[in-house]
């Protein structure tokens, strides 16, 4: 067992009531300190204790997330935690009690499949791990995809399945209670089991295919132990794609469990609900500022703007390194239909974005408007289970599923009952009211169709009309293609609505007028193609400020569609910037352009230093001497966040403490209009910084860092096993609301227990590709290939993302063959492949 498993029992990520419990579980007892008068604290700093600023509500607020880190570390000082960055998946996780699950030793038809599919295809491995599936079919290909992911990160995919199918209380206790409950009221695993059926042959055979490469895994690896599944369904597959939909759909619903004031004082001391409504989850603070802080970069320029003249396009995607949402990069080569690289969430079957030879494209989250809730009322006179709708009443259904949980090393059963009505699930209830929610195409069983035809498009024509189907509830997509058009949408499973409700609230489920009436079309999107400008972003902001010219008219888009309307975000600003100004780009300069770790916000902001400091200087010269030295040194500053800046430390910790944890672009209210206290601030960070660090201007490489765990379950499990002591490396790169191509976001520093920040979230998959007659592209994730620590690709990617560098990403047969350092057949020893011609 893990050290961190020790501490776990212990332990809840997911809880956080303010004032009683820290995000990590623990108690905590606050102390109330006195803020003390910042000028004052200027003008006596001979005679500042240690506390000093240090010691401010303001500094407590910027460290509580992590305040009793030092709980978490000792535990893993006394028990030894280093072994959890070089164990293996044998030793990963508390393990379950056996469970009545099939036998990871194939039936004898899965097995003939397995050798037939296995003989079908090879995997070619080249010098970072990558692993490039080469099959004779679309169906091989897919096997050793399943393979390929199964071998590669095993543990991260049965975790995500486990999420999926709605049993994760059974290896994570009650912490994995609000997955189960959730998983369980919108019936993914019921609705998935019934729905592959559904699917047309071709589809099914893929899927199976999927199923089988993973299990063909297990059976041929002895040294690998499930913690519960011994077999991956090929119904699971499904089950995992509407999972990760529904986590990144179901916040926009408006449906919220009850109110956190009600939550007892830990989630290991509340009792199972009978009643999956009755479950308290008060959401925490670390996942509430996740949400604001992370996004992702796209772009697209259009070959007038390149030296080449070829179409160009930048897939940044910033996810959590850890848990459901690392990217996983594979490069599928079939002899029939299937030929596509780049990335996807773990079990799904093909990449979600990349590039084939002749197109690709890119995601980013956007906000559209694809979830709802509705609040009803259960007041039949008679029947419980009739809730009143127009002038009378519906049937809801109800039902209960046994649920086993993890109880120190025993599985207990205990049974929930669930609601749901003809709109969705009930979420929250309060006597006779209650909140159901629904995500729109959230059980499309023509999402894989839609998938499987983009990746085998070969122009815009054929892309545009498989993605057009709108079975992908959200994300803005970026496009580029080798006849040079650029593209993008505003894309989204978007419900037509009467527009006088407010659809940001929830609205009066017993009005029928409130009533979905029918699904957008893709072409009542807002989207640019080939605008003059010649280029398309964006980066999480608004698609009516995609680029400089052509964009979309907000005028002529419902209310309701876009709730993102009106942000344009720091990063976006810059991209516009640096695009609309990039001209006779080479690719090797694009890819430059990739890494730039240039802020906006100093920029942009330098003039109105300047100006505060200088009135400053005439109410209190005093203090305005002290702050001198900081300002002269940001303003000079050429704006990088690079390894050796001495600027950069100082900058991002003041606009910590200006904007939050969350990493809002909004500031704080303490400080918004009040410039004299913006620059009070910036000596308390800088004297907070010289009793961390020694000195507030230490060079950002220094502290900012890069270093692995294992098998953590999420970013908040993997923050608090990353080591001060342990070996890490210097890391370039900014929070993205600074606005920063570069965006990597980590952990915060932690006075005398751990002054490093550690990298967690950020560039999870960097590409960028070139669209000429032969497609070239590079790519990068933040670590390697595999998620074993015993693998020379746990990490080896760490050392490129330190440099600012991509690797080669190979696409051609010719190019794989050369460039591989390993081949073989799933499950079978290396082969020697014939030499590549020229």
């Amino acid at each position: 067992m893990r050290a961190l498993d020790r501490v776990q029992a212990s332990s809840s990520p997911d809880q956080d009531t303010p004032g009683m419990v820290s995000p990590l579980g623990f108690n905590v007892k606050r102390q109330t300190r006195t803020e003390p008068d910042e000028a004052a604290c200027l003008r006596n700093e001979n005679n500042r204790s240690s506390t000093g600023w240090s010691g401010s509500q303001t500094s407590e607020r910027r460290y509580r997330v992590f305040l009793d880190l030092r709980f978490a570390l000792l535990g893993p000082f006394l028990c030894g935690l280093a072994c959890a960055c070089t164990s293996d998946q044998t030793e990963a996780a508390t393990t379950a009690p056996e469970s009545p699950e099939t036998s990871t030793v194939l039936q004898r038809e899965d097995q003939v499949t397995c050798d037939r599919l296995s003989d079908q295809v090879v995997v070619h491995r080249d010098e970072w791990g990558v692993a490039h599936l080469f099959g004779e079919t679309d169906e091989s290909t897919i096997f050793g995809a399943g393979y390929a992911q199964a071998e590669d990160y095993f543990w991260q995919l049965e975790d995500t399945t486990i999420q999926a199918i709605g049993r994760y209380s059974e290896i994570r206790g009650k912490e994995g209670l609000k997955t189960d409950l959730l998983v369980r009221s919108f019936e993914l695993a019921r609705r998935s089991r019934e729905d592959f059926a559904k699917l047309p042959p071709e589809h099914q055979k893929l899927l199976k295919a999927f199923a089988l490469g993973v299990n063909h895994f297990l059976a041929a690896q002895d040294d690998v132990k499930p913690r519960l599944l011994k077999r991956l369904e090929a119904w699971h597959v499904m089950a995992i794609d509407r999972y990760l939909m529904l986590t990144m759909t179901y916040g926009g619903s408006g449906a919220r469990k009850p109110s956190p004031q009600n939550a007892r004082l830990s989630l290991r001391n509340q009792a199972v609900p009978k009643y999956s409504w009755d479950w308290v989850d008060p959401p925490s603070q670390i996942e509430s500022d996740a949400r604001e802080a992370i996004g992702s970069n796209s772009w697209a320029i259009a070959p007038q703007r390149t030296r080449s003249g070829e179409a160009m396009l930048f897939i940044n995607p910033h996810q959590p390194w850890y848990g459901i949402g690392q990217f996983y990069e594979m490069h599928l080569h079939s002899k029939e239909t299937i030929r596509f690289s780049g990335a996807c969430f773990f079990g799904n079957p093909i990449p979600v974005l990349g590039h084939n030879e002749f197109l690709g494209w890119a995601y980013t989250v956007n906000q559209p408007d694809v979830a709802d809730s509705w609040k009803i009322e259960f007041n039949h006179p008679s029947d419980p289970l009739k809730y009143r709708f127009g002038d009378g009443f519906r049937q809801a259904e109800e039902w209960s599923e046994p649920i086993a949980i993890l109880e120190n090393g025993t599985l207990k059963e205990q049974t929930v009952t669930f609601r749901k009505t003809e709109v969705g699930p009930v979420m929250s209830a309060n006597r006779q009211q209650a909140v159901v929610a629904k995500v729109a195409r959230l059980f499309d069983v023509g999402r894989l169709e839609q998938a499987i035809e983009m990746v085998r498009a070969t122009n815009f024509k054929e892309w545009r009309a498989a993605f057009s189907r709108c079975a992908i509830p959200m994300f803005n997509v970026t496009y580029a293609d080798r006849d040079g058009n650029i593209f993008y949408a505003y894309n989204g499973a978007i419900p037509i609505r009467e527009e006088r409700f407010d659809w940001t609230r929830t609205v009066d489920g017993s009005d029928p007028e409130t009533q979905w009436k029918g699904m957008h079309v893709f072409d009542d999107l807002p989207q640019v193609l080939n605008p003059k400008s010649g280029y398309v972003q964006n980066c999480n902001g608004s698609p009516f400020m995609t680029t400089d010219s052509d964009n979309p008219n907000p005028e002529k888009f419902p209310n309701y569609m876009v709730r993102d309307h009106g942000i344009d975000r720091r990063r976006s600003k810059l991209a516009r910037e640096l695009l609309s100004n990039a001209n006779g780009v080479s690719f090797d300069w694009y890819q430059d352009l990739c890494f730039d770790p240039t802020l906006y916000w100093p920029k942009a902001e330098k003039e109105n230093w300047i100006n505060s400091l200088a009135e400053l200087r005439t109410s209190d010269p005093e203090i305005a001497t002290k702050l001198q030295p900081y300002i002269d040194a940001l303003v000079n500053w050429d704006g990088k966040a690079d390894k050796q800046s001495s600027e950069a430390l100082l900058c991002i910790s003041w606009y910590e403490e200006l904007y939050g944890t969350s990493q809002s672009e909004n500031m704080k209210r303490e400080y918004a209009g009040n410039p004299r206290k913006q620059l009070l601030a910036l000596g308390k960070v800088a004297q907070q910084l010289t009793e961390m660090h020694g000195t507030w201007n230490k060079p950002w490489g220094e502290v900012h860092r890069l270093q692995r765990t294992a098998y953590s379950a999420d970013t908040m499990e993997a923050g608090v096993s990353l080591l001060p002591f342990a070996n890490s490396q210097a890391c370039a790169g900014a929070p993205g609301p600074l606005g920063v191509v570069f965006t990597i976001y980590s952990t915060p520093s932690v006075p005398y227990l751990r002054p490093q920040r550690f990298a967690v979230v950020g560039a999870s998959y960097m590409s960028a590709v070139a669209f000429g007659k032969k497609v070239r592209a590079v790519s990068l994730v933040p670590f390697g290939t595999s998620g074993s620590p015993r693998s020379p690709h746990f990490r080896d990617q760490a050392n490129l993302l330190a440099n600012q560098k991509f690797k080669q990403a190979w696409f051609y047969e010719q190019d794989v063959l050369k460039a591989a350092r390993r081949s073989y057949h799933p499950g079978k020893e290396p082969i020697k492949l014939s030499p590549v011609e020229p």
